[in-house]
């Protein structure tokens, strides 16, 4: 299995973390998901190097997790019956696993998505300041030793 993670900042490489919510919210329900769509979601979770965690749809707050810089990346999979929409254009990162379609590759376009949105948020705080480097490198100076008198 290929576990891989994605970049999210190209200056320092530090790779995008990226969260995999599952609803919990009707147990007997939560459980036949998971029997169902364990294989695709762990793939799914290998692609990105994803942390997978079990919540209550009705507790998670979506600020939360971006002010709390939980995440970079984030969808949430429910379980609503083949009668209901994958997703919607006002909540794409919430992903009817029941839906007719196939989910799994909808899920990879909307994380990729989160990614290259964060990527670019973090090369439009940084990209003023990236142009300048630090007086010290600049001029060769080197730390003075200090003698013990």
């Amino acid at each position: 299995m290929i576990r891989s993670e994605a970049l999210v900042d190209y200056e320092k490489f530090r790779s995008a973390k990226v969260a995999i919510f599952v609803d919990i919210g009707d147990t007997g329900r939560s459980y036949e998901t998971m029997a169902r769509h364990r294989e695709a979601i762990e793939r799914l979770a290998g692609m990105f190097g994803a942390r997978i965690l079990l919540v209550e749809q009705k507790k998670l707050l979506c600020d939360a997790i971006v002010e709390s810089d939980y995440a970079d990346a984030w969808i949430l999979l429910v379980s609503d019956g083949p009668n209901r929409s994958m997703t919607t254009k006002k909540n794409p990162q919430r992903i009817n696993v029941d839906a007719k379609a196939p989910w799994e590759g909808c899920a990879f376009k909307e994380l990729v998505r989160q990614v290259k949105e964060s990527t670019r948020i973090l090369e439009d705080m940084t990209d003023y300041y990236s142009r300048f480097t630090a007086a010290s490198s600049r001029l060769g100076l080197t730390s003075v030793q200090t003698s013990p008198n």
